[in-house]
């Protein structure tokens, strides 16, 4: 199964000039009041999706956005150099791996973000620079004795780790010295540590065992794309590295390295894994997407149950109530009717705004419901 894992670029667009262009000038006038309000309370609505405004953002990008789909960050002024773009976007795992308002292709997800950025700034696309592409295989069927030695390539280094004596993951190359970075690792244990089980269902429609499932993925950033040329042509932009994945891939999995069964003396005369020349035959169409209602489900909520668990037995005991006679919950509700009345907060409202961050369409849906 084949995707991409992080897509990051950096975009142009003309008329960016808060003196000149009275909707940018807008935005960045709502950005500056979101900014300085508490953490809970910095929240935009630009259309299509709400984004949390964080507060720490630097000379370069001065407003950061946030959501599960995507971040984006934003310059305040157009910079002198012709090189650096004004608007940084980086599409998330969740948005990468899901269809939403009906798009699931990643070149109909750049459009689709690029059309909305130009309503929102009320600026005209110009073209696009991109940051960083990790294109990855998840696969059920790894090697038994799959190790680093078996790797030949133009890798200069190699490191295993381990997880209760047992091969967790291998990681080709360098992230500091080298452009290309090839990590493989147990995508069934990391997606259990980051609380990313939405992946369980795309393997299970695959038809694939969850248990085993390994992630092959290559990371490749800025330097990259500066230095390397694919098949005479270089890639540069966001629209021709959505394009050229194919011919990354082949590059990648043929070229730069190739898993191989030590069957002779010399290690360039071995054999390539059958396992590997499979892998290497790209298939961008992943075919399985995540159902986006899915991020609701039960796991996500085995991660907070501690912490909540904690807090009402610490209510419980300090006012003398009960779970079962419904006596603590009442008291839970008191509590936040206080807490509203006190602060001028709508609880309701609270829990639409995290929705909304964790699904745009939570928003269409909420309002046709409305109507």
């Amino acid at each position: 199964m084949y995707n991409c894992d992080w897509f990051s670029f950096t975009a142009d667009f003309d008329n960016y000039d808060r003196e000149l262009n009275f909707r940018l000038h807008q935005m960045f006038v709502i950005l500056d009041f979101e900014r300085v309000k508490p953490n809970e309370d910095r929240f935009v609505d630009f259309g299509l999706f709400k984004f949390e405004v964080l507060n720490h953002g630097s000379r370069s990008y001065y407003y950061i956005l946030h959501n599960e789909d995507m971040q984006i960050k934003i310059a305040q002024f157009r910079s002198r150099s012709a090189t650096s773009f004004p608007i940084y976007v980086h599409f998330k795992s969740q948005f990468l791996w899901s269809s939403l308002y009906g798009v699931s292709s990643l070149m109909d997800k750049f459009l689709l973000v690029i059309e909305w950025l130009e309503e929102v700034l009320g600026c005209g696309y110009i073209g696009s620079k991109i940051s960083r592409l990790d294109l990855c295989y998840h696969t059920d069927d790894v090697p038994e004795d799959f190790n680093a030695d078996d790797f030949v390539g133009r890798h200069t280094s190699d490191d295993t780790r381990r997880s209760h004596r047992r091969l967790s993951g291998v990681n080709i190359g360098s992230r500091k010295s080298q452009k290309i970075y090839l990590r493989c690792y147990d995508k069934y244990l990391e997606s259990r540590a980051t609380k990313k089980q939405w992946f369980f269902d795309i393997w299970f429609n695959a038809g694939m065992n969850i248990r085993k499932i390994w992630n092959i993925e290559f990371q490749l950033d800025r330097e990259y794309f500066d230095e390397i040329k694919i098949a005479g042509k270089k890639i540069d932009s966001a629209e021709s590295t959505i394009k050229g994945m194919a011919s990354i891939w082949f590059y990648l999995t043929n070229d730069w390295i190739t898993y191989r069964i030590p069957d002779k003396d010399r290690r360039t005369r071995w054999q390539i894994s059958p396992w590997w020349i499979q892998l290497s035959v790209f298939n961008g169409d992943t075919g399985h997407l995540l159902i986006r209602h899915k991020q609701k489900n039960l796991p996500v909520l085995d991660a907070l149950a501690p912490g909540f668990v904690g807090y009402l037995s610490a209510i419980a005991a300090r006012t003398d109530s009960e779970l079962l006679d419904g006596s603590l919950l009442q008291r839970v509700y008191k509590l936040i009717e206080d807490y509203e009345n006190k602060n001028g907060k709508d609880f309701e409202k609270m829990v639409l705004k995290k929705k909304q961050l964790l699904d745009p369409e939570q928003k269409k849906d909420d309002e046709s419901s409305e109507e």
